[in-house]
């Protein structure tokens, strides 16, 4: 059986206060873009080369290496708190259901 006051911190903590997963989904855009950024910086620095040669040298370059590893980051982040969200939302229905068979009984 889900206990009440499980209930009530899901409630209060969990689905009642949606910014940790909207700071996390800031997170993620924004690295998302800044890799596209990091991308044209790096791309520029080999001006004199042609287009395919300066998208090689940009994506093999350690600054856009590390703009992935912040995407990849963010994006783990932002899974984590949907995984959550999915979780408590899912550990309602089990209360709910709970509940009503309770009621049934009685």
């Amino acid at each position: 059986m889900i206990a009440d006051e499980t209930v009530e911190k899901i409630l209060t903590e969990t689905l009642a206060n949606p910014a940790e997963m909207l700071e996390a989904l800031r997170e993620k855009l924004q690295a998302e873009h800044m890799l596209k950024v990091t991308k044209a910086l790096q791309m520029k620095e080999f001006h004199g080369m042609a287009i395919s040669a300066q998208e090689r040298e940009a994506v093999a370059s350690d600054k856009y290496k590390q703009a992935v590893d912040r995407v990849v980051t963010a994006t783990v982040n932002y899974e984590k708190q949907k995984v959550e969200m999915e979780r408590s939302r899912f550990t309602l229905e089990i209360y709910r259901t709970q509940q009503a068979n309770q009621r049934y009984n009685i």
